[in-house]
This record gives structure tokens, sequence and C-alpha cells, in this order.
């Protein structure tokens, strides 16, 4: 059950950092910022990882309250990840390696956080 779900929360993550990226890089290339492009990309990929998370990782219906609690913590993992991307950038890492250092903060705590805060099931 577990192995399944990560996998399946795996697949969902390759498609958002796939339209995510596509979105940052994007703007990047056009001339925004790469903090307005990070923002950006993590908003478009965030509303497209509460449906498939919810509908096919985690088997949950839909409902205010798991939408609060997931934008909750995309918000904490968001946060984590500016955190390390202006952390990074300050260092003078080059832009496009931030991004995929603090995609990495960012899709391991989403995880830990959505198996044991979102989408915790209790066994009876």
């Amino acid at each position: 059950m577990i192995f399944f779900e990560f996998l399946r929360y795996n697949l969902v993550g390759v498609a958002n950092t796939l339209v995510g990226f596509s979105v940052v890089f994007s703007l990047m290339f056009f001339g925004l910022s790469a903090v307005e492009s990070n923002m950006i990309g993590y908003a478009i990929g965030a509303v497209l990882s509460f449906y498939l998370n919810s509908k096919y990782t985690f088997k949950s219906k839909l409902s205010g309250l798991l939408a609060l609690k997931f934008f909750g913590v995309l918000a904490v993992s968001y946060f984590l990840n500016f955190l390390v991307l202006k952390w990074l950038m300050s260092a003078e890492v080059e832009p496009y390696m931030a991004q995929l250092f603090s995609a990495v903060v960012y899709t391991f705590s989403s995880f830990v956080f959505m198996k044991w805060f979102v989408f915790f099931k209790k066994c009876i």
C-alpha cells in the first residue's frame, strides 16, 4: 500500500515537476527573475498537485478542509524552498542549479507533511 502510494506520489511529482519547471524556466528565459518565476511556477504546480494527489495518490475525496490542509502544507514547503533558493542565490550559485536544489527541499518536505498530516488515515 505505502509502496504504491509512494510510486503514485512520485509519478504525480514528475508531472508537477515537468509543468512547474517548464513554467519557471520559460519565465526566466523571457526575463522574469528567478524568484518571481519560481513563485508562479510553483503556484501552477500546486493546483495540479492538489487534484492529482487527492484523486490518484491518496485516493481521497476533495473537500474544503482537505484543500486548506493541502495548501497549508504546500505553503510551508514552499517557504522552505524559498529560503533555500534565496540562500543559494545569495551564495551566487547559478540560478538554474539553485532552482533544482531548492526543489529537492520542497519535494521531500511536502511528501512527509502530506503523508502524515493531510492524507493521514488511521487504521482501526
